[in-house]
């Protein structure tokens, strides 16, 4: 039985052809939604220039002039949460990631006090840890962390990946897969644990974003180890994407990461300290073949999907069953 639901999701981060590592999870979300029945316009407004942004607006705000087409206005990430309250034709459900909310940095402090008034006037928000949660001031908030989409990120025999990547087969290779520049994910700390390793092993630091997704698998099929060194987190997506390739994580304690290693028996956590982070690092070189020992426990794309659509249904959408 299909539910007939039809939803606009409105979102400032989608994957393209030019960007593919553009939060390509949302997209994955989206065909989930597809594929149980659920109708699904996007609504993508490229943050690049903030024209766009003006535009986005008006074209949300005259759908409180147009003939009802929607049940519901889905947002992701709480600037666009705000815009989506700009029509009062529809409900408004916001999907907040992290920085959304967490942000405690003097250049992002905006966007976390912006996410936080979304989370106030949205009808309905979706986080992805209990911290978020908290966060947001909203206890019926509902935790659906993205799941890893397993058709892409599944094991695949390292020595073959570093000959398809031409990649060196003789040395230690540690996975950074975000955009350096970005501060909160603090490059200079895995720079750092990198320069220390550099003294026993001979290693290198692998930087890789904004590629294909088949691509960011295969990179996480030929490295050692993926490292995270965040300042905050939510429910970091690559962590769930490492440990479905079956690479081990050595993160610092932030968002759900603690959960989702441990359960998995897939790495390590570690301090803020550049010192520490190595010394766990180098004991993954050391153990390689003593993780993941038992079935993996995470969701997958399929089940964020269906999470979303049970809360669509616990806002009074769609069929119950």
């Amino acid at each position: 039985m299909k539910d007939n639901i039809s939803v606009l999701i409105v979102t400032n981060t989608y994957p393209s052809e030019a960007r593919p590592g553009e939060t390509p999870s949302i997209k994955d979300q989206v065909e989930g939604l597809k594929k149980l029945g659920v109708s699904v316009d996007v609504l993508y407004i490229d943050g690049s220039r903030k024209i766009n942004y003006l535009i986005g607006a008006l074209k949300i705000f005259l759908l409180s002039f147009t003939p009802k087409k929607y049940d519901l206005v889905h947002a992701f990430y709480g600037y666009t949460g705000l815009l989506a309250k700009l029509q009062n034709k529809y409900p408004v459900v916001v999907t907040f990631l992290g920085s959304d909310l967490l942000s405690s940095d003097l250049l992002s402090k905006n966007e976390s006090w912006i996410g936080k008034y979304a989370a106030r006037i949205a009808n309905g928000v979706i986080v992805m840890t209990e911290e978020m949660k908290n966060a947001s001031n909203r206890s019926d908030a509902w935790i659906i962390p993205f799941g890893a989409n397993t058709d892409i990120f599944k094991p695949y025999p390292a020595t073959l990946a570093r000959a398809e990547l031409n990649l060196p087969h003789d040395k230690k290779l540690v996975l950074f897969p975000w955009k350096p520049t970005r501060p909160e994910k603090r490059y200079w700390i895995a720079q750092e644990v990198v320069r220390l390793l550099g003294s026993n092993y001979d290693v290198e630091l692998l930087t890789i974003f904004n590629k294909p997704r088949e691509i960011i698998a295969k990179y996480m099929s030929a490295c050692d180890v993926m490292l995270l060194t965040s300042e905050h987190e939510g429910s970091p997506l690559a962590v769930r994407e490492s440990l479905a390739c079956k690479l081990p994580v050595v993160s610092v304690d932030v968002g759900d990461v603690r959960k989702v290693v441990e359960t998995n028996r897939g790495g390590y956590i570690a301090s803020d300290e550049a010192e520490d982070i190595a010394e766990k690092v180098s004991w993954v070189f050391e153990r390689r073949e003593s993780f993941f020992n038992r079935p993996s426990e995470f969701q997958n794309s399929e089940d964020t999907s269906q999470e979303v659509l049970s809360f669509y249904k616990r806002l009074g959408f769609g069929s119950k069953k």
